[in-house]
């Protein structure tokens, strides 16, 4: 894609922040006469609306077109909007004088709500058009999947073929192909798969050397090295990566914000606690809730709290696609993640943290299939009730992307990750693919 079709993107995301930012104001300013002739006032609402807006996007991304999928990008960038609706609105009432009006308060919350609807208007159609503009731009732009054959995830490579047999001009190859670096040639994006490390090395220099886009499936070294420093050792450049669990001082931080996070949410959350209990017992009286041994840092075993959302006597297998133990209660409770809340109970008994690895059960701690002894690296912090693992992957996301997740979230750590990941839980909840089982 070339820079003109770039600036196009890009201005596209221009008119959507302008416009989000316009229609509250204009929205607001109808029955708010302080922010209308006031200057001052004014400018301070339009920066206290950007200034919100913009730190919204450090956390939930900002348009990412052509990054993410389009139901995302407009997921993400209605959460973006409305929050910043809400934040800078409570701003206006707390600075004007309009909620001593009761009349005037009531006309402020229904401009809200219009300018929430017209936003989101907005937000479709030019999330639309912007990625129409990125299909138009990357229409012959094609990609040479590079697969080894031997050892490469079955489903990775159904993956790989279905999208490959979708996309006219794409195609598939092992990596063992003796014409492959002349089919290399052709190609725009060259995807790399499982392919071992030498070969791998070779391939990724032979195409950055030739101004290919390049895209490869990571290794632990992988995400050791992205999260790694750069030192100066004498006059040669190295990289350090020193870290392999969260220092004393992290630890603090984390189970302080674990005690203050999971507390508030709690209190916040108790209506939907009691609900969700009621419809458990209502479908078919039996226990509320689901107790089962599962790991948390070093292998420790505890027991993990969730609402039962299965048949009593069927509720410790795994979940399959289709699955007929679910109730109909745990139907509801699963698609909106509400089976999680009796967490937040472990989480201030200290056996789990807000953000972390998920808590596998004790037989699936080399994964799933047994033969993964690396899965144990998950276990150099607390299970987590959310996570990069539970954001960006699925129920039956296969192991090794859990692990290369996980690791990221480890060797990335920091209290603003868990901030920031923490509130990017609530896109799972729009994700329909999200609670799909093993």
């Amino acid at each position: 894609m070339n820079d003109f079709w770039r600036f196009l993107i890009g201005l596209v995301k221009l008119t959507l922040f302008m416009g989000v930012v316009a229609l509250f104001y204009a929205f607001q300013a109808i029955y708010n006469p302080s922010i209308r002739a006031d200057v001052k006032s004014a400018a301070v609402t339009v920066s206290v609306f950007v200034v919100v807006h913009v730190m919204f996007m450090a956390i939930y991304g900002g348009y990412d077109i052509g990054k993410k999928s389009k139901k995302n990008v407009q997921n993400s960038a209605f959460i973006i909007t409305w929050l910043t609706d809400i934040v800078t609105f409570a701003w206006i009432l707390a600075t004007t004088k309009v909620i001593t009006d009761g009349s005037k308060f009531l006309s402020c919350v229904g401009m809200l709500l219009f300018s929430v609807a017209a936003q989101g208007i907005l937000t479709l159609c030019l999330v639309r058009l912007g990625f129409e503009i990125y299909y138009y731009a990357t229409r012959n732009s094609h990609t040479l999947y590079v697969v080894n054959l031997d050892t490469d995830q079955p489903k990775m490579l159904d993956n790989i073929r279905n999208r490959a047999s979708q996309i006219p001009g794409d195609k598939v190859a092992s990596y063992t192909e003796p014409w492959l670096y002349e089919e290399i040639e052709k190609f725009d994006n060259v995807f790399l798969s499982d392919i071992p490390t030498e070969q791998r090395r070779k391939l990724v220099e032979y195409c950055y050397g030739r101004g290919k886009n390049i895209l490869f499936t990571p290794e632990i070294c992988d995400i050791v090295e992205v999260t790694s420093e750069y030192r100066m050792f004498g006059d040669a450049l190295i990289f350090a990566s020193a870290k392999t669990e969260l220092t004393l001082a992290e630890r603090f931080l984390k189970r302080t914000f674990d005690i203050l996070g999971a507390s508030i949410l709690l209190i916040l959350t108790l209506p939907l606690f009691l609900l969700s209990a009621l419809m458990i017992k209502l479908d078919d009286h039996g226990k509320v809730f689901f107790t089962q041994l599962r790991a948390t840092k070093g292998g420790k075993p505890f027991k993990i709290y969730k609402f039962r959302t299965m048949i009593e006597s069927e509720a410790t297998k795994p979940m399959q696609e289709t699955d007929n133990r679910v109730t109909r209660a745990g139907k509801i409770l699963r698609a909106t993640r509400l089976d999680e809340l009796p967490q937040f109970l472990n989480i201030l008994g200290g056996s789990m943290s807000l953000v972390g690895p998920r808590p596998e059960q004790l037989v699936y701690l080399h994964g799933f299939d047994g033969n993964y002894p690396e899965y144990e690296y998950r276990l150099r912090v607390k299970a987590g009730l959310t996570g990069f693992a539970q954001i960006e992957g699925k129920y039956n996301t296969t192991n090794k992307e859990k692990l290369m997740l996980d690791l990221m979230y480890i060797q990335s750590y920091s209290l603003w990750l868990d901030l920031k990941l923490l509130l990017q839980t609530v896109l799972v909840m729009l994700k329909e693919d999200s609670t799909e089982g093993f």
